[in-house]
């Protein structure tokens, strides 16, 4: 009877180790995503939605950070893991519990042994954990106190109007044409500071300087931030940063507080925040006090309208500089509930702004302006919300319902996952007109939540291991006419993609995406295809060929059409020990109409996002090179280094002399740009 007991178990043991064996070849039929391919995916979905660009480049920043300092895996923490926004606590449950039975992870095949993890999440986990060799010794990271410095400049080969001047008349821009940008940072165990200034192109001097201080895991105070800072509560309705991808199934948005990244001079809080824990509950309680630009009317000294460009080159612009004064106190309590199968969290929101003058945006009886109807008015507003959130193996269910007292707005997700071969969930949300938050970034088409009401579906599905089927269809209206608009109205954008990997040498993808949604009281429909090739026989050399295309409707009267087509070649190359990384670009683009440009990506410096986008006909040429070197020639310190890098870029067209309008007029056919950016960590 023993014999027979041992050689089942013989018998079983084998089948699980042929089945590792098929999972971890399995998984080279599904590539691990790479860096630039990531950012793009995300780009490609604000496309037709530039209103939240800026939110996505802060948060793509945040995200870079983490994926230049990857943890690792067999030795994080909960907290560790729930800074990656695309795992749900689900994931992350389970992430843990297979650490913790099989002591650790010795490869990313093993991710697809792991019960509940998503595709999606299996694809880009790598990008920001690293798995250290068994050592019998624990890691240790961050020993002493590192420090890092790092600045950039751009250097424009071109001079537009604004920088001319003349004997009658100076120039218009008071600075030169250069950008440039200072950052510092010192961090130690648990305590990290930063400082930084910026100097846009055309501005006199540096006129924004920040920094933080930040503390975490000292008792029950998990992490406090004194200086710049962002916060993500709920689903962000009510204050906090949603999540970035339509296409992901992830229904977690980024929580809890987060010091700034970049340097951006909007949508950021400047004050201190304080997150607590104890016993499954937590507690954030957050203040903030800002100069905003805006324009005052001369009617009745009130505000028209607040500035988000953060730019102060001309007269103008600079009587418009820190002209409001905003002070924000607001609050977060949840409580969480962990259980075999189930997780639970409730959690209740609240903020309180005050501006320094009243806001007041005019609105004219004409149809053309009735959209201003709904803007927000006064000096003191409040919002109160609620979030919720369940989820098991399978199923789960969260979302978040405000109210700011003049409005109200709700969002709400369920979500539901077959197998690891397809995902899907469905979100609904409805923002009344006269719901009014300030910092909400919740999933909306429009570039506040406000005036909106729409039913998301996506899901992601893996017919066959070397095939993965993605797509999301967006239903929207909007009952009070918006900027340009003299009626309500309603829209759609649909999407699918297609991912083949047969190999880790090849990867194919073909995405389509249909959006109609109406402009000047005009229906416009757009068909945009794209087809991308990925070819990289090995470590060292990676190339991508990309071709677009994109058809514009116009219902107007003439039923104009237009057709455009960009391609893009890019060659990335790993020499020197993967020391040097130069990575060129070639681009084609040929579109008539701004109304159907057509974006094209390319691989950016470290630190910066980049979004570039093509109308006319015209070409694109790229190069950038990449230093890493190290500063110690001992093993153990390799993070001391320092990176230089270079990158050129020229833009030529084909169909005109000059290049933008007014002031940002270039009187050439070609635009030509320089940056170089130095960093150093010790």
């Amino acid at each position: 009877m023993f014999k027979v007991i041992s050689n089942n178990i013989t018998k079983y043991k084998l089948l699980y180790i042929l089945f590792v064996f098929s999972a971890i070849q399995t998984h080279g039929q599904v590539n691990q995503l790479s860096w630039d391919e990531y950012v793009q995916n995300i780009y490609e979905e604000v496309q037709d939605n530039e209103s939240n660009l800026e939110d996505i480049n802060s948060q793509l920043l945040e995200l870079e950070k983490l994926h230049l300092n990857p943890i690792d895996i067999n030795t994080a923490t909960s907290k560790d893991f729930e800074s990656l926004p695309f795992l749900d606590n689900e994931e992350i449950d389970q992430l843990l519990l297979y650490i913790q039975r099989h002591e650790r992870i010795d490869s990313w095949g093993e991710l697809l042994l792991v019960p509940g993890l998503h595709t999606e999440s299996i694809r880009i986990l790598p990008l920001f954990c690293t798995i250290f060799e068994r050592t019998g010794k624990q890691q240790t990271f961050k020993k002493g106190i590192n420090q890092s410095f790092d600045t950039r400049i751009d250097i424009p080969l071109y001079s537009r109007k604004g920088y001319i001047s003349n004997d009658n008349e100076p120039a218009a821009y008071a600075g030169n044409k250069l950008y440039h940008r200072m950052r510092y940072s010192i961090e130690a165990k648990r305590i990290k500071a930063s400082i930084y200034a910026e100097k846009d192109a055309g501005e006199r001097f540096y006129d924004y300087y920040g920094g933080y201080v930040e503390a975490k895991n000292f008792g029950i105070v998990d992490h406090l931030v004194v200086g710049d800072y962002r916060i993500g509560c709920g689903e962000g309705l009510v204050i906090g940063r949603s999540n970035i991808s339509k296409s992901s199934t992830n229904p977690r948005s980024p929580q809890g507080i987060l010091s700034q990244q970049g340097t951006a001079e909007t949508n950021i809080l400047r004050g201190a925040a304080i997150a607590m824990s104890y016993r499954g509950f937590e507690a954030s309680v957050f203040g903030s006090y800002s100069a905003l630009d805006a324009t005052i009317s001369k009617i009745d000294n009130n505000i028209q309208t607040i500035l988000n460009t953060g730019l102060h080159r001309t007269e103008n612009e600079r009587e418009k500089r820190h002209n409001l004064y905003e002070t924000l106190i607001g609050s977060h309590l949840a409580w969480n509930k962990e259980t075999g199968k189930h997780h639970i969290n409730v959690g209740i929101t609240s903020t309180w702004r005050h501006t320094s003058r009243v806001l007041n945006p005019r609105p004219k009886k004409t149809t053309s302006t009735i959209y201003r109807d709904i803007y927000p008015k006064g000096k003191d507003w409040g919002v109160l919300g609620i979030n919720y959130e369940w989820s098991s193996y399978r199923w789960g269910f969260s979302g978040e319902t405000a109210t700011s007292f003049s409005g109200w707005g709700t969002i709400e997700r369920i979500s539901y996952k077959a197998s690891k071969r397809f995902e899907t969930n469905i979100i609904g949300r409805y923002y009344s007109d006269r719901y009014y938050s300030a910092h909400s970034t919740a999933l909306s088409e429009n570039s506040r939540c406000q005036n909106e009401m729409g039913v998301l579906l996506r899901f992601i599905a893996r017919p066959w291991d070397s095939v993965i089927m993605e797509g999301y269809a967006d239903f929207f209206y909007f009952h009070w006419p918006r900027y340009r608009m003299s009626a309500s109205d309603s829209g759609q954008d649909i999407m699918g993609q297609v991912t083949i990997e047969p190999n880790t040498v090849h990867n194919i993808i073909l995405r389509y995406n249909f959006k109609r949604k109406a402009a000047n009281d005009i229906m416009n429909e757009s068909h945009r295809i794209k087809l991308q090739y990925t070819y990289s026989p090995n470590e060292r050399i990676l190339s991508q060929t990309t071709i677009t295309t994109r058809y514009l409707y116009l219902n107007d009267y003439t039923q104009t059409r237009h057709l455009g087509f960009g391609a893009m070649q890019q060659l990335k190359l790993y020499l020197l020990k993967k020391h040097l990384l130069p990575s060129l670009s070639f681009g084609y683009f040929n579109t008539p109409v701004v109304q159907n440009a057509i974006y094209l990506y390319e691989p950016t410096m470290w630190n910066t996002t980049q979004y570039n986008k093509f109308y006319g006909h015209g070409i694109r040429f790229a190069l950038l090179m990449r230093y890493i070197g190290t500063l110690s020639k001992h093993k153990t310190t390799n993070r001391k280094q320092w990176l230089a890098e270079i990158k050129y870029g020229l833009t030529y067209y084909f169909d005109r002399n000059t290049i933008s309008t007014g002031l940002q007029t270039i009187f050439s056919s070609n635009q030509q740009d320089i940056s170089i950016q130095i960093k150093l960590q010790f």
